[in-house]
This record gives structure tokens, sequence and C-alpha cells, in this order.
């Protein structure tokens, strides 16, 4: 009688916590994003945060140290240990990616960014993305958003520095994931 009465009240206040696990996500269409983005373009901006990258399941932790100035994009990868891995290069009027690897890393650049963007263009979204988080953010804690192939996730919200920035982005598609925590935000 114990085990059954103990039993039920455990089911009981498993199924009670089970609708709060599960929580709503807005989905929304790149073009119902798009009409929702801030026309103010940003001089310069610094953000810190830490990163993981997923290919066919074998992963990849870091921090990334992102500034934009003078129409350029510096992008610092580091490992876990806090050691230059690689540095990208945007040069926003060109659309130009320049990607350097650490001297003991020989890969190909052009096909490490084809293997994880597609294109170089998709750098640029990536970029819109996250420093033009959805407006729906701020009511929101998780929002979908689909692009051609890509779901780009922001789960839950912060403002740093009067600036509305997502907890965690992540994007997806096929056997790619690239998660971004943004720790720190200066304009």
């Amino acid at each position: 009688m114990r085990i059954t009465l103990v039993t039920l009240i455990i089911l009981f206040l498993t199924g009670c916590s089970l609708p709060n696990l599960k929580q709503d996500i807005e989905t929304l269409s790149y073009e119902e994003y798009k009409t929702t983005l801030p026309i103010d373009n940003n001089e310069k901006f610094k953000l810190n945060g830490k990163l993981s990258l997923f290919i066919d399941k074998k992963g990849q932790t870091g921090k990334i140290l992102w500034g934009f100035e003078n129409d350029k994009d510096t992008i610092h990868i580091l490992n876990p240990f806090n050691t230059k891995i690689a540095e990208i290069i945007l040069i926003n009027s060109e659309k130009k990616v320049i990607l350097n690897f650490s001297q003991d890393n020989n890969q190909n650049s052009d096909q490490i960014i084809t293997d994880i963007f597609g294109n170089k263009e998709n750098i640029f979204l990536l970029k819109q993305f996250i420093t033009k988080p959805p407006q729906q953010l701020s009511y929101k804690n998780n929002i979908l958003i689909k692009y051609k192939n890509w779901n780009i996730y922001y789960q839950g919200n912060k403002i740093i520095r009067n600036k509305l920035l997502p907890n965690t982005i992540m994007f997806e598609k096929n056997n790619i994931s690239l998660k971004i925590f943004i720790s720190d935000w200066i304009s």
C-alpha cells in the first residue's frame, strides 16, 4: 500500500511538472524576422562569449571575441585554454572573408568555411542574427527562425549595457551545430 501511495504521489508531481518542461517556441520565417529589424547600424561593438561547434557529433568548445569597427569585423576564436586558434576578418563593404589559423594548423580556410557555413555570405548573416536579435525576444524566451536550411534558436534574454541580447543563440543545419553564449557586449 505504501509503495502504491508513493508511486501515485511521484506520478502526480511528475505530471504537474511536465507542462513546465516544454516551453513554447515562437517560430518566425526569415521575412518576419527581417521586417522587425532595427534600422540603426552599429558603429562599433565588442562581443565576448563562449562557443561550441559540433560537426558530425564531433565537438569543440572555446571562446569568441568579436569586434567591429570601421567596416571591418575581427573575430578571434580561442580554445578552452585561451590560446588563439583562428582569426576571421570580415570586410563588410566587399563581403570579403579572411581566415587565419594558428601556425600549427594547416587547414584550407575556404574548405572550412564551406563545411561550416555553406558559403561566405552566411557568415555575414550570422553577424546579423547575433547583433540584431528578433524584437520578440523582449517578451518570449524561445524563438526559432528558419532561414534556408538553417534553424536559428534564441534562448532566454538579457540586457547588457542597454542592448537586448539572447542568453544563447544556436545555429543548426544538417550535421552542424554552432552555439554561442554571449557574456559581454560593449557598444
